[in-house]
């Protein structure tokens, strides 16, 4: 089968550097290229991050562009998932070598789609600044997306009063509200789905067991991730950003419904939520699909398959 060209969007992260992991090591994608925005960390940190991540796993190869230092409309409010540095806990890591693309990460997302032989899966696993401006300044590239997979959305309610927001949505809200009303075919890989793919000790476990360099690494990635993760909620480390890979690849590994979806820009308890009409009650056409379930155990063999020699 032809591997799937995707250009992935990203703020690393250690989730994204397990999404750049599997977007490097499986023949089911052809990764044209990454761009970085401001999220997990500033962009100056995202970037360097992504780097030597590629650098790490032998991707020297896959060109990387800087994109956008803060949200649209706001400034920017910074995770607390990955650590200060937004990888903290790699002190292995060394300082990269390789050469940025010498343009902004939007222009640079413009020429590769419109230098692509057919259309691209755009996955962008951060705040969706970057994209959202890539809309507004080159529309015409709309036409060479194949779709977007998205990481963010929160659409389950932890009580009947607040809906819970999601980082990504919540850092660039202006940037989703216009991904999911450009008419493209965009799914959301959200919380929804992302908080049933958790490591924990079985999944530690079967990483040593793999017992290769990568899944080493790996592994101390997400040793101090889900320290991260259990301090701050109690359960292990959430896989957010590797599942919209494995999705990609694999589509039936999730399933979706449709839906209109608002995003709330009212400064309210609720800012930032995504607000759901799967019942077209308000009589509006859907404009994204929403992640509902997944697979977890196929995901894991997924990521466990991408680290094995």
């Amino acid at each position: 089968m032809k591997p799937i060209k995707v250009i992935l969007d990203c703020d690393p992260g250690h989730d994204d550097a397990i999404a750049l992991v599997m977007a490097h090591r499986s023949p089911a994608i052809d990764l044209l290229g990454v761009t970085t925005v401001c999220g997990n960390a500033p962009l100056a940190k995202t970037t360097s991050n992504a780097l030597r991540i590629l650098e790490l796993i032998g991707a020297r190869d896959v060109p990387v562009a800087a994109g956008c230092v803060q949200p649209l409309a706001r400034p920017l409010v910074l995770g607390t998932a990955d650590g200060p540095s937004g990888l903290d806990g790699s002190p292995y890591l060394l300082e990269p070598t390789t050469e940025l693309v010498p343009m902004h990460g939007v222009d640079f997302l413009a020429k590769l789609l419109r230098e692509a032989d057919e259309p691209v899966v755009v996955a962008p696993t951060g705040p969706l600044t970057n994209i959202g401006m890539l809309l507004l300044k080159h529309p015409d590239v709309k036409e060479k997306i194949a779709r977007i997979v998205l990481m963010g959305g929160a659409f389950w309610r932890r009580s009947e009063i607040i809906t819970p927001t999601e980082f990504n949505i919540f850092c660039d809200p202006e940037a989703a509200r216009i991904v999911i009303d450009s008419g493209l075919d965009v799914t959301m890989v959200g919380l929804d789905v992302t908080m049933h793919v958790l490591v924990e000790e079985p999944q530690f476990k079967r990483l040593e067991a793999i017992g290769t360099h990568l899944s080493k690494v790996v592994l101390d990635w997400l040793r101090f991730y889900e320290k991260l993760h259990r301090g701050q909620m109690g359960i292990g480390g959430a896989l957010h950003d590797p599942l919209v890979l494995a999705s990609i690849i694999e589509p039936s590994l999730i399933e979706t419904r449709e839906a209109h979806v608002e995003i709330d820009l009212t400064a309210t308890h609720a800012f930032g939520a995504t607000v759901a009409d799967f019942w077209g009650l308000r009589g509006l056409p859907n404009n994204v699909k929403v992640a509902s379930r997944v697979d977890s155990d196929r995901f894991f063999e997924m990521l466990y398959a991408s680290l094995t020699d």
